[in-house]
């Protein structure tokens, strides 16, 4: 049955297409994990999986399959065996999982509840069961599935995605003492236990700040669009700049919207001023010239210049992407900043291995997940639904897996989300802090003309005390 049922999306669940024969263990588990939830008047679990012959949801009205027959007497243990040598009872942990499944964000909510999947199939709990719920990519949406979640026993809502999503869910959540781990990475989304997992913007900047310091750089300037982003990236900038003992010279907004913000980068390189200079200095050898060999010889070479003197600053943070940040490049280059005496720094924006065909990033430094699980868990989810994951995704894979790891070792597990020793994810070391923000180890890597290459490898773990 497909369709569109009350407030909730129902669809027969299938398990991804893979060509291996070697995949079809892992598939038929997820095909035998996962069940078509009712079809009612509020809104129903858009997929159910759990330990096999797990029982529904009270609201699920399609019949279980049919128990096995009673084993024989003689298959019993023996009466007389001690207690330690039967089996433990599993615990049964329903977590709601809250994805923009329609709507505009489809695709997105598609590629977390993948992910989310195959770290159930990996990590094994028989006792997680993942309920999904469609938020629609709405705060309405997002709290009528946070609260058909907690009525069918959801004890941990994974997602939203949304920060407008995260507010509309807190307050259900909240009621009912249930902990949320959203994907989002707004830091103002965060309250008494909601945490935001996404990739926050300071922790980025410190990163690759902290490392530019440490090798030589000490007057920093940014350029960033004046955005939510924008700004909060030019904060962290001055924080983690003062930190390190160095200098914020110059911060300068653009407004992204415009087409051209060439006069803002004519003003951060201070190009008018190092043109007068030049303009100056050729006045003053043209006089001396004509009797001086020496001065023609530096008026000659003067011709050849745009400018006269460096600009202020070693160090640029831009925390942009993709068109912005190439027209950003290119603006700097004829306002002559010179990139091999300015060090570009990038943030997690960057991660795009065709950065290297500008010639003007070669050597730029951006800061990035550690890669060394990210490449396995691609290469799993590769072979598992034919597609690779996005980044995205990474983020449902681990905050599931950490869900799962925890329920199957405690039976008060959410006390241990802010655990301060933190987690290992497929992206690395992170940890929950009680503000409700990740703090993740980052890795720096260098723009090369081939990709990227790392230049400082991501810490494997978190001090103890910080």
């Amino acid at each position: 049955m497909n369709g569109i049922h009350g407030n909730g999306y129902n669809t027969t669940a299938r398990p991804p297409v893979a060509g291996k024969a070697r995949r079809l263990g892992l598939l038929a588990l997820a095909a035998a994990l996962l069940a078509l939830a009712a079809c009612d008047k509020g809104q129903t679990p858009l997929y159910l999986s759990g330990r096999p012959g797990g029982p529904p949801p009270a609201a699920a009205a399609p019949a279980a399959p049919a128990a096995p027959a009673a084993p024989q007497e003689a298959a019993l243990p023996p009466a007389a065996a001690p207690e330690a040598a039967l089996p433990a009872p599993v615990r049964e942990t329903r977590v709601g999982v809250l994805l923009p499944l329609t709507g505009e964000a489809a695709a997105a909510g598609q590629s977390l509840r993948d992910a989310a999947l195959l770290a159930q199939f990996e990590v094994a709990n028989p006792g997680l069961i993942l309920q999904f719920y469609d938020t629609r990519g709405t705060a309405e949406g997002a709290r009528d599935a946070a609260l058909a979640a907690k009525d069918q026993g959801a004890e941990l809502f994974i997602g939203p995605l949304f920060s407008q999503s995260v507010s509309a869910v807190t307050a259900v959540a909240q009621s009912a003492g249930i902990p949320v781990l959203s994907f989002s990475s707004d830091a103002t989304a965060t309250s008494a236990n909601v945490f935001v997992s996404g990739f926050l913007i300071r922790p980025q900047v410190e990163r690759v700040v902290s490392f530019a310091a440490e090798q030589g750089a000490r007057r920093f300037a940014v350029l960033a669009p004046a955005t939510p982003y924008g700004h909060a990236a030019a904060a962290a900038a001055q924080d983690a700049v003062a930190r390190a003992g160095g200098v914020m010279v110059r911060t300068a907004v653009f407004d992204p919207a415009k087409v051209n913000f060439s006069p803002v980068i004519k003003e951060l390189s201070s190009y008018a001023r190092r043109k007068a200079a030049l303009e100056a200095e050729k006045a003053k050898l043209a006089l001396a010239a004509e009797t001086d060999p020496a001065s023609a010889e530096a008026l000659k070479r003067l011709e050849k210049l745009d400018t006269l003197g460096d600009v202020d600053f070693d160090a640029l943070l831009l925390p942009i992407g993709g068109t912005s940040l190439r027209q950003a490049i290119s603006l700097l280059k004829f306002y002559d900043v010179d990139p091999g005496q300015v060090k570009f720094l990038g943030t997690l924006l960057w991660q795009d291995e065709t950065l290297g065909s500008e010639p003007a990033l070669v050597g730029a430094w951006f800061p990035a997940a550690s890669r060394v699980g990210y490449e396995r868990f691609v290469d799993r989810h590769t072979e598992t639904y034919g597609r690779p994951p996005t980044q995205l995704g990474s983020l449902a894979y681990d905050m599931v897996a950490l869900a799962a790891a925890l329920s199957r070792q405690s039976a008060t597990p959410w006390r241990y989300l802010t655990a301060p020793g933190g987690f290992i994810g497929v992206n690395g070391a992170f940890r929950l802090d009680s503000n409700g923000q990740a703090d993740r180890m980052l890795a720096v890597r260098e723009v090369t003309r081939t990709g990227s290459r790392v230049v400082s490898p991501a810490p494997t773990r978190f001090a103890q005390g910080n």
